[in-house]
């Protein structure tokens, strides 16, 4: 697998990882509102998933 395909990989398991922990606090939000707010949020998500690496 190359590098680009999986860092894409877990960019996506991360973004899906943050919709479920802000779907848990947040459990009246719609899938829309959750999908807008991880859209907001997925530079700091990217950034955090570069320094795990």
């Amino acid at each position: 697998m190359t590098n680009e395909k999986k860092r894409l990989k877990m960019a996506l398991i991360a973004g899906a990882a943050y919709a479920l922990k802000f779907k848990a606090k947040h459990s009246n939000t719609s899938d829309e509102e959750t999908i807008q707010h991880v859209s907001r949020e997925s530079n700091e998500i990217l950034k955090k998933l570069d320094t795990e690496e």
